[in-house]
């Protein structure tokens, strides 16, 4: 069950601590905002800025991670 549990968990905790980081410091690359504007006729609109960065540097610590595990259990 670790196998699963902590390259999963590992990748989201990287990904929350660099857009938290982003936040926090308002560094563009990682940062992500979320706009909700007023209703009109047409419905809602919105306006998202997402980085993509702290994504990527997730999905490579998860794999990192899994490969380590793996490599401790043979």
């Amino acid at each position: 069950m670790r196998k699963v549990w902590l390259p999963l968990l590992s990748s989201f905790g990287v990904m929350a601590l660099l857009y938290g980081i982003g936040n926090m410091f308002h560094v563009s690359l990682l940062r992500f905002s979320f706009v909700l504007n007023k209703p009109s006729d047409n419905g809602f609109f919105f306006e998202a800025d997402v980085a993509l960065i702290p994504i990527v540097i997730g999905l490579i610590v998860g794999f990192v991670v899994e490969r380590k595990v793996k490599g401790k259990s043979k």
